[in-house]
């Protein structure tokens, strides 16, 4: 099989999947980062795979701008998979539009539940992680095995109300949404945005790791620009913990996945070498 996985990661929990479906498949990754300067992307695998984590809802932006570069995508076997903390909903229905949209077609879209690291973020004790990495490593193997077979089946979508109820994350999760709710309607949206505190030592480790270039050292301390990613890779690395999303997350347990370095994030900006 020749086979290339473009993936984004900003804690690492979408890297682990894609190095360990790539081992499983015998597949090359891509950091889709490192691609977004390239007008088209020409590619001789005929097995493509997009990992990425989901955010509000849907694929970040910077996969969605990977799918309209990758030229003859409609010859291509396309599978997707998707990391979430609290919900995937209809994430992979998106990414199949976009791929329809380019004339391919998405055969495979699975959403994968790892540790969530974004707002509303609950403690996840380490126990709890295993778990979820655990059920993982069961799921990695269907999905490897479906890959190399080329099976073709719809995309996972979520049931709201069923998965709610079901599964007890109502309760989870009402109270996070609540505060972040409430902050939103007395300060407004901009009462979220990233800012350090006196702890920053200027370090730069968050210019090194925004994928986005959206963070610059001025007077030894950082600025956020306009074009956020939302991987809050920022945040979750800053080894002084002095960044934050407004007051939200003040106090919040920084997470990224135990698996990964610093330096696999920093990498993914690295030019890829046909």
């Amino acid at each position: 099989m020749n086979a290339e996985i473009y993936f984004f990661s900003g804690t690492g929990n979408s890297l682990v999947v894609a190095r360990d479906i790539a081992h499983k498949i015998n597949g090359k990754i891509i950091p889709v980062v490192s691609m977004l300067n390239q007008e088209i992307i020409t590619t001789n695998a005929d097995v493509i795979g997009f990992v990425f984590p989901i955010y509000d809802y849907k694929p970040p932006r910077l996969i969605e701008q990977c799918i309209k570069k990758i030229a003859h995508i409609n010859s291509k076997y396309i599978f997707a998979v998707g990391t979430y903390g609290i919900l995937p909903l209809g994430a992979m229905k998106k990414i199949e539009q976009d791929i329809r949209a380019r004339g391919g077609e998405l055969s495979l879209g699975c959403v994968v539940k790892m540790p969530h690291n974004g707002l509303g973020k609950n403690t996840f004790s380490e126990d709890d992680q295993n778990v979820l990495f655990e059920k993982w490593k069961i799921m990695l193997e269907t999905i490897s095995e479906n890959i190399i077979s080329r099976k073709k089946q719809k995309p996972e979508v979520m049931n709201i109300p069923v998965h709610f109820i079901l599964s007890g994350l109502i309760f989870k999760v009402i109270s996070p949404l609540i505060k972040i709710l409430w902050q939103a309607m007395t300060k407004g949206w901009d009462s979220f945005s990233f800012m350090s505190n006196d702890t920053c030592d200027g370090c730069g480790i968050c210019v090194k790791v925004c994928p986005m270039e959206n963070v610059k050292m001025l007077n030894n301390r950082p600025k956020w620009l306009e074009n956020c990613a939302l991987c809050f890779a920022c945040l979750q690395w800053c080894p002084k913990e002095s960044i934050n999303a407004g007051n939200i997350t003040v106090g919040m347990p920084r997470y990224h996945h135990p698996d990964i370095k610093l330096s696999d994030i920093m990498k993914q900006k690295k030019i890829v070498k046909s």
